[in-house]
């Protein structure tokens, strides 16, 4: 009997410290990762009931280098910006990196490169030539929590028009119910087709910003993860498979200063 309570007693000490790595391997997140990304393509899209766009490719092949599962999940900006700051071992792609962001996530990248710009409806006759007389229009469409529209509230800006779809801007813009709405140079494309319109219904009035974007992971998120994921996507910049994703999306981009960093 007393043979068998001592086993007992080692087995259960066994398990409770199988427990306990398990439990500590999910916090250092070496094996349970959220990786959330949004409807915004060519950057990431759902296609085919899959994920995919040039940043999803990229991601993909960092985590099929380091052999952690497909897990990626497409939803919401909004909802995928509330998790990814506020719970550790998320992932989320892409982000700018952008002042007010610097300190709320860590970074890997960059990952691509955009320009935003404000638009008007063609024919319009809307003219601006500065940040300020944009700050003096009625209304300027924008897209809840992006970087556009964060960047413009940090410039003061009290006219925003914020909606969690940018088809809903682009359909604000045509009905004139804003007179300007931002967007960024290689998305607003597809996002005028799925609103139902074309690029030729809009024309461009204002550059407002050129920008990098990363992979965004949440504070909390070990370090060493961090480091691995940015040593993986250097050696992917280095052996030609990140041009090669980019350019299979975006076949004249000038990746010259990605590559470098």
């Amino acid at each position: 009997m007393k043979k068998i309570g001592c086993f007992c007693l080692i087995l259960c000490l066994v398990i409770l410290t199988g427990s306990v790595h398990a439990n500590q391997k999910n916090i250092k997140g070496t094996s349970e990762l959220t990786m959330l990304t949004e409807e915004y393509p060519p950057v990431t899209f759902m296609k085919d009931g899959k994920a995919t766009g040039f940043v999803t490719d990229i991601v993909r092949e960092i985590i099929a280098r380091q052999g952690i599962p497909d897990k990626i999940r497409l939803t919401s900006w909004d909802e995928a910006y509330s998790v990814a700051l506020n719970t550790p071992n998320v992932v989320l792609f892409s982000a700018e990196r952008t002042e007010k962001r610097e300190k709320l996530f860590q970074w890997v990248g960059p990952v691509g490169k955009n320009s935003a710009i404000f638009y008007a409806k063609k024919g319009s006759g809307i003219k601006i030539n500065s940040l300020e007389e944009a700050g003096k229009l009625a209304a300027i469409a924008t897209t809840t929590n992006w970087f556009t529209e964060q960047y413009l509230k940090s410039r003061g800006f009290t006219n925003l028009v914020s909606s969690p779809l940018p088809t809903t801007n682009v359909k604000q813009l045509m009905d004139g119910s804003v007179q300007i709405s931002v967007f960024t140079d290689i998305t607003i494309p597809e996002i005028v087709k799925k609103a139902g319109y074309s690029m030729n219904d809009l024309e461009p009035v204002f550059p407002v910003s050129n920008t990098y974007f990363y992979i965004a992971v949440s504070l909390g998120t070990p370090v060493e993860m961090v480091t691995k994921w940015q040593s993986v996507l250097d050696g992917m910049k280095v052996d030609g498979t990140f041009e090669k994703i980019y350019r299979s999306y975006i076949p004249t981009a000038d990746l010259k200063d990605l590559l470098k960093n």
